[in-house]
């Protein structure tokens, strides 16, 4: 058998075995390169375990009084207590474990809603341009000059006003989802003022595709490296909200919160300093994890900087 008709015979193998590599496989082998990216998957993995998972490793029940019944209220970390207690005897790590749900419930619930909003809003206006983005852009900007965070404290403090029981996370949700979509939309009309000139969506103009078909199976995965990094940096900024809002006291006073912790350690911030300080760097770490997996995806996720 001659050499050439080995090579061949190799070749043939090699095709017959060999099997294409999918969009979603290159992305996840670009993102594997990175290692800030992972490690912010990795952060973020424990975060969602701790949400979930909570009730069952967390060393105390949320309200275990026990130590304050010893009289160990705000005791300094031990190998009891490793992150200490706080003013009524809270065992402080069990409550960060507990905090984690509410956080990553706001977080991603408000920004998902938003996001929502924005593709809605920002692909229209983008791909149909003249008086209806005209209209939608508008319509944005009353969203953007709005004082966001003052309108959310006031709405908050009715709804704390007209409930008994309160309100839960619910009406936070839906409020930061509402005042948080307008940035975004923006962003995306953007791209897709610039995409919609590109040759394959007059191709698929061409061959009879419709708009809604153009927007949504053409266009829209081409923006979604984009909409990945604006869902990851609004979840981290949406944590922040909430952190600040449950920290000035507008939150369900029956959920335990990142925000809510530290405003009870302020009295006490030099004696009982780790009552304060963890659960501010759960809140620190949480942002931190989700901005570098958001830069991440957005480098595996981005059509044009593939290989």
């Amino acid at each position: 058998m001659s050499k050439d008709h080995t090579k061949k015979e190799m070749t043939k193998k090699a095709v017959k075995t060999s099997k294409p590599i999918s969009q979603w496989g290159i992305a996840w082998k670009r993102f594997k390169k990175n290692k800030a990216a992972l490690a912010g998957l990795f952060i973020e993995g424990i975060i969602l375990f701790m949400a979930i998972f909570g009730p069952f490793i967390a060393p105390y029940p949320p309200n275990d009084i026990s130590a304050f019944m010893e009289g160990r209220t705000r005791e300094a970390p031990s190998w009891d207590h490793l992150m200490g207690t706080d003013y009524t005897g809270h065992d402080v790590f069990s409550q960060i474990i507990y905090g984690a749900a509410p956080a990553l419930q706001v977080g991603v619930g408000a920004a998902v809603f938003s996001m929502v909003i924005a593709v809605l809003v920002g692909s229209i206006a983008g791909y149909y341009g003249g008086k209806i983005d005209t209209i939608l852009m508008r319509f944005s900007e009353v969203f953007l000059v709005m004082p966001a965070f003052l309108f959310l404290i006031v709405l908050l403090k009715v709804a704390m006003t007209i409930t008994v029981a309160g309100f839960g996370l619910g009406l936070t949700i839906l409020v930061l989802g509402i005042l948080g979509w307008a940035g975004d939309s923006r962003a995306i009309r953007a791209e897709f003022l610039k995409l919609k000139e590109y040759e394959f969506v007059t191709a698929a103009k061409c061959l009879g595709a419709s708009n809604r078909r153009i927007i949504f199976k053409h266009i829209l995965p081409n923006v979604l490296h984009l909409i990945i990094v604006l869902i990851t940096s609004s979840i981290a900024i949406n944590v922040i909200l909430e952190a600040g809002l449950s920290f000035l006291g507008f939150s369900d006073p029956n959920i335990i919160t990142w925000g809510r912790m530290i405003a009870y350690s302020l009295e006490a911030i030099r004696g009982a300093w780790w009552q304060g300080v963890f659960p501010g760097l759960a809140i620190v770490v949480t942002v931190l994890g989700f901005n570098i997996l958001g830069d991440g995806l957005r480098d595996a996720l981005d059509p044009r900087l593939r290989e």
